[in-house]
């Protein structure tokens, strides 16, 4: 009696502690999405670290968005035909604001050229002089509207010389910051106006679009120019 309940203790023992080394014998699936943890088994790993490579090799594969081409337009012949892309006029006050901005529109992504007159009136020459070259020398006008631009008459003078070179034109692109658009200067109220107020950066992406679609128009209106006259 007793060696038969012996051998039934026994059998009972074996079964039970058999089957929890068999259920941890298998090889669960690996659950990473991306990578591995170093706590799987060495086939989990093995799998995990190939997808893992697989995903960081298409990663790096993606260009950066200094990589992208740029525009095609931007190297135009309409687009080389003038120095700069956008003259930049703002008040001595708002010049970090302004810097921004241009710095914005200069990035290796966006490749625009930029007109400061701090950085780029050439030292010693008549201001009033490069001041009106730079802007016939510009495709766009920029007009940084501030409660310091419209105090400042140096500012409206560079505006209405603006404004005598292209009125009622894509050329020129006010942007706001801190005013209302009651305050804005008469000149200015029929124009649409870029709102830097709330979202900078989304404010120098539509300039940045403001530009590009001109040029875009007027590179397309000069191709179209030069194959009627070809034709003729």
């Amino acid at each position: 009696m007793e060696e038969n309940h012996v051998s039934r203790m026994m059998g009972r023992f074996r079964q039970h502690f058999g089957k929890q080394r068999n259920d941890s014998d298998q090889v669960k699936p690996c659950t990473c999405s991306e990578t591995c943890s170093s706590r799987h088994s060495n086939t989990s790993s093995s799998a995990c670290s190939s997808s893992s490579s697989s995903l960081k090799s298409s990663i790096l594969a993606k260009p950066s968005p200094s990589d992208q081409p740029l525009p095609s337009v931007l190297s135009s012949p309409f687009c080389s035909s003038l120095r700069y892309d956008v003259f930049v006029c703002h008040n001595d006050e708002d010049s970090d604001l302004a810097q921004s901005l241009a710095f914005f529109l200069e990035a290796p992504s966006n490749g625009l050229r930029c007109y400061l007159q701090e950085r780029d009136c050439p030292a010693g020459g008549a201001v009033s002089t490069e001041l009106l070259q730079a802007v016939q020398d510009s495709h766009c006008w920029l007009l940084l509207i501030t409660p310091n631009f419209v105090k400042d008459d140096w500012c409206l003078y560079q505006m209405h010389q603006v404004l005598s070179e292209g009125p009622m034109s894509q050329r020129i692109i006010p942007a706001v910051v801190n005013m209302p658009r009651s305050q804005l200067p008469l000149e200015l109220r029929f124009l649409f106006t870029v709102d830097l107020n709330t979202n900078k950066e989304f404010g120098y992406t539509l300039v940045y679009k403001a530009v590009l679609q001109y040029l875009k128009d007027m590179s397309e209106k000069e191709k179209s120019s030069s194959a009627s006259q070809s034709d003729a």
